[in-house]
């Protein structure tokens, strides 16, 4: 049991070494439509906003465009190589929207 406990801290130990040694990587977001569902109030579009970059980002504003309407969400963070998912509701079908992000800040 000592070398099995002492194994495991080694693992530890070595996967936390090498993520000190990684180079930073900034936030590398971008954001597209996942699926669009009508509503009574209008049209609710999901947003996968993935993160390519090792850091985290945090407050990140999404915007999406469609035609002269322009909606927006912010998402308290998105993990660095993770995604998360926004919401905007439109009142016409949002398929043809743009939705890009707009900025984030450091956690």
């Amino acid at each position: 049991m000592a070398a099995l406990g002492a194994g495991v801290t080694l693992a530890v130990v070595a996967v936390v070494i090498g993520e000190a040694l990684q180079p930073a990587a900034p936030p590398a977001l971008s954001a597209r439509i996942v699926q669009v569902q009508p509503t009574a109030a209008g049209f609710v579009t999901t947003i996968r906003v993935q993160n390519d970059g090792a850091d985290t980002a945090a407050a990140v504003a999404i915007e999406g465009v469609l035609g002269g309407q322009t909606a927006s969400a912010t998402l308290d963070y998105v993990p660095g190589r993770g995604h998360a998912v926004a919401y905007l509701r439109f009142d016409a079908d949002p398929r043809a929207a743009v939705v890009s992000v707009k900025g984030w800040s450091a956690p």
